[in-house]
């Protein structure tokens, strides 16, 4: 009974053991290790795989195992040294010499037919999956470990100073597409703090496209406690820099936004990026920068050209409408009366009139639509109409999508009750995206 008692309890500390080193190595890669593992052939570190760790294992526990049986065996002895004269103890003595021994027997012979019969068992070579994205980050004592996030990663482990950097994803064959079959890395920017805080610097992709290696190793200004991916992607890139330099981080929008939010008055250069193999139909973007939120205020119009923005809208722009190249149809009716009512000049838009990705300006002059001014407007069709002071197109901007009567421009920026200022002159027309 007693035998029965000591092995279950040892079985008990043996399974407890086990489980609190596996539960360490889980977390070991994001937080260092913090116990020091018995060191059997190389031991434990927070790179180990799990192949690794699986045959560390199982020589530690041949090891323990062994321990015990020795352990037992001695046990054996001293109480069968210690019980002469008493045949029940000298008996409970010898099964306890006997089961040592047996045991030591039992893992001697297992580690060897285990040997013969596949090695790999003993002695596991499970080959590490190897990263296909992402970066390696070098430490300073050339350790190698592979990161990977869609955008942040917002705290590098303590215990890892990296001081190179290499890229395992390609960069872009061409900035201006996205290829949608694949993943393509522009650039790390790494920061001095976690959570994307202190200095800000940037790492250019220089990896070979197509190459099966990683990049060549790129040395950091200071030690990354954070990172920001910046992948290729479809979009309207808005840049705080002119001529797209960076940091800061660009600002990549898909969407009409009412609000740049903490990148209100920065922008100060755009770039384009379409999707790799779109139709004709839907090649293209068109931007619209607003000097205030909810698209009022001075615009620019931009569209395919990657540029630097007008000097009157630099560090100002607070609202972009984007729209895509889809084709524009219908009718757009202009009038000289409050909710659309005395005379019209109407513009008629047939599939394909505008291109892709262009719009139309259509002059709101008297001597071209007939009408002494301009109150209302009817839409009726897949398009914006960006209503401007200025027959440039550089004046006071509103932006008008709703389908149907717009009733009155009265008591908008767009238009003053004193006729020698401003009112809407121009219009400008272009698809709504979908």
């Amino acid at each position: 009974m007693k035998l029965n008692k000591f092995k279950l309890f040892s079985i008990l500390i043996l399974i407890f053991f086990l489980f609190s080193m596996f539960n360490s190595l889980i977390s070991a890669e994001e937080r260092g290790l913090e116990v020091e593992y018995p060191d059997v052939e190389g031991g434990i570190t927070t790179s180990t795989t799990i192949s690794e760790y699986a045959a560390y294992i199982f020589r530690l526990s041949m090891i323990i195992a062994a321990i015990l049986a020795f352990a037992v065996l001695i046990y054996g002895g001293f109480r069968y040294l210690t019980s002469a004269g008493n045949p029940i103890a000298m008996s409970d003595a010898k099964s306890w010499i006997f089961g040592g021994i047996i045991g030591l027997v039992l893992l001697l012979c297992s580690y060897i037919i285990l040997t013969i019969i596949e090695p790999g068992l003993v002695q596991p070579d499970v080959k590490p999956i190897e990263p296909v994205g992402g970066i390696y980050l070098i430490s300073e004592k050339g350790e190698k470990r592979d990161f990977y996030s869609i955008d942040v990663i917002s705290e590098i482990p303590e215990n890892f100073n990296a001081v190179q950097i290499e890229f395992i994803s390609d960069p872009p064959l061409d900035e201006k597409y996205d290829d949608p079959n694949k993943e393509e890395l522009i650039s790390i920017f790494y920061y001095s703090e976690t959570n994307r805080e202190g200095e800000i610097e940037k790492v250019e992709n220089n990896k070979t496209p197509g190459s099966s290696s990683p990049s060549s190793a790129q040395g950091f200004e200071f030690t990354p406690r954070s990172l920001y991916f910046l992948w290729q992607k479809p979009g309207v890139y808005l840049y705080g820099e002119e001529n797209f330099k960076t940091p800061p981080i660009p600002m990549v929008n898909t969407a009409s936004q009412k609000t740049l939010k903490d990148f209100s008055d920065k922008a100060r250069s755009i770039a384009f990026v379409e999707e790799k193999d779109l139709p004709w139909e839907k090649k293209g973007y068109t931007a619209v920068l607003f000097e205030d939120t909810d698209y009022e205020g001075t615009c620019e119009l931009k569209a395919y050209t990657n540029e630097n923005i007008a000097d009157r809208l630099k560090n100002k722009v607070s609202s972009i409408t984007i729209s895509q190249g889809l084709l524009p149809y219908g009718e757009i009716i202009f009038y000289d009366k409050i909710n659309c009512e005395g005379k019209e000049h109407s513009v008629k838009l047939e599939e394909g009139l505008l291109g892709t990705g262009i719009g139309m300006s259509v002059s709101l002059d008297s001597e071209d639509t007939g009408l002494d001014q301009c109150l209302s407007l009817k839409i009726n069709g897949n398009f914006s109409v960006l209503m401007n002071t200025e027959k440039n197109l550089e004046g006071r901007c509103m932006l008008f999508s709703k389908v149907g009567c717009t009733p009155t421009f009265k008591g908008t920026h767009i238009y003053s009750a004193d006729p020698e200022s401003f009112r809407p002159k121009a219009a400008y027309i272009f698809p709504t995206i979908e």
